[in-house]
């Protein structure tokens, strides 16, 4: 090695040290470059902007059940129908 130990800043060493850290997660997205966190943010994106435009829920059941159906995460319970044809 060219440059010695005690000539690197204490800063650069601290981020060399952190980059060390990291290197299994930074070599993951070279691996699995084609996951992305696009729809959570997309989600994340759609609650702030009802919550925004909301001006206050009466309670929170009613905004959770708001976000639920604005993200299409709403899933009605339906009662079984029972036939009558004998």
């Amino acid at each position: 090695m060219w440059a010695k130990q005690e000539a690197i800043s204490p800063g650069l060493r601290r981020v060399l040290r952190t980059f060390k850290g990291y290197l299994p997660y930074i070599k993951n997205t070279f691996i699995y470059h084609h996951l992305t966190n696009g729809a959570l943010e997309g989600i994340n994106h759609k609650i702030k902007v009802l919550k925004r435009n909301a001006y206050g829920y009466r309670n929170f059941s009613h905004f959770r059940n708001r976000i639920l159906l604005i993200c299409k995460l709403y899933v009605p319970y339906t009662v079984p129908s029972t036939s009558l044809v004998a």
